[in-house]
């Protein structure tokens, strides 16, 4: 599921960079245009919500405005047939909007704790050194965290200057 994951990433860049492209006024220039942090949110968000739907489960997030926020910026609930909540195999959150790894840590850090098989954050840094470092900063502070599950994790940096997602993945086995 991962890889799926990735791809869908991979999908969101593709799509943005195709815009980018077409809203420059000079086309050598695409990659000033500016995906921005509200876009980015809501494009994830839906995107994970369709393909969330797609298998079965039923997504909660801001995206779907019947919906607001549930303790995460995006989840896939599963019910049985009396309607109970059994499992959340899916918590991501979504940090765009600040930079600086000490105010993203915040936010991953209430991912730490969702008892979901899959945890997906995502964070943007305009480096690709930033970007690498982030990257296995979180993977460090999940692998101190200890948790009482097992949890495939993706850690996603948007890299503005790359205009490319970049991952790490990793599996945290209790």
């Amino acid at each position: 599921m991962i890889e799926d994951f990735k791809l869908w990433f991979k999908e969101l860049e593709l799509k943005a960079i195709t815009v980018k492209k077409l809203k420059a006024k000079d086309p050598t220039k695409w990659k000033k245009e500016i995906w921005k942090a509200p876009e980015k949110n809501k494009q994830i968000k839906e995107k994970f919500t369709l393909e969330g739907r797609i298998l079965g489960y039923r997504p909660r997030s801001s995206f779907d405005r019947k919906a607001r926020e549930w303790l995460y910026d995006l989840i896939w609930r599963e019910f049985d047939n009396d309607g109970f909540l059994i499992n959340v195999p899916l918590a991501m959150e979504i940090e765009l909007s600040d930079k600086k790894e000490k105010n993203i840590r915040y936010d991953f850090n209430k991912l730490l704790q969702a008892d979901s098989e899959y945890k997906v954050f995502v964070f943007q840094q305009k480096s690709v050194k930033s970007s690498d470092e982030m990257l296995l900063s979180f993977e460090k502070v999940a692998r101190k965290y200890k948790s009482k599950i097992s949890s495939k994790y993706l850690i996603c940096c948007w890299c503005t200057s790359k205009n490319e997602f970049m991952f790490n993945d990793f599996d945290l086995v209790v």
